[in-house]
């Protein structure tokens, strides 16, 4: 028979359940750094496509991305 009690086991799982509160929500706020970096990314795309017009803008942004 096990020598951990339901005690033992009811902790580990809320101690468990903790951590994974965490992760959650760092991974939470990784994503929305994420998100905010996309967003800035888009904004500068579009600038730099209305500033050039669409054929040296669609240039212009394929160099930056190699």
């Amino acid at each position: 028979m096990s020598e951990r009690t339901v005690e033992d086991i009811r902790s580990e799982l809320a101690a468990e359940r903790q951590h994974l509160d965490d992760d959650l929500a760092r991974l939470k706020s990784d994503v929305r750094s994420l998100a905010l970096f996309m967003v800035v990314g888009l904004v500068v795309v579009g600038v730099v496509t209305w500033r050039l017009g669409r054929r040296k803008g669609a240039g212009a942004v394929w160099k930056l991305v190699k």
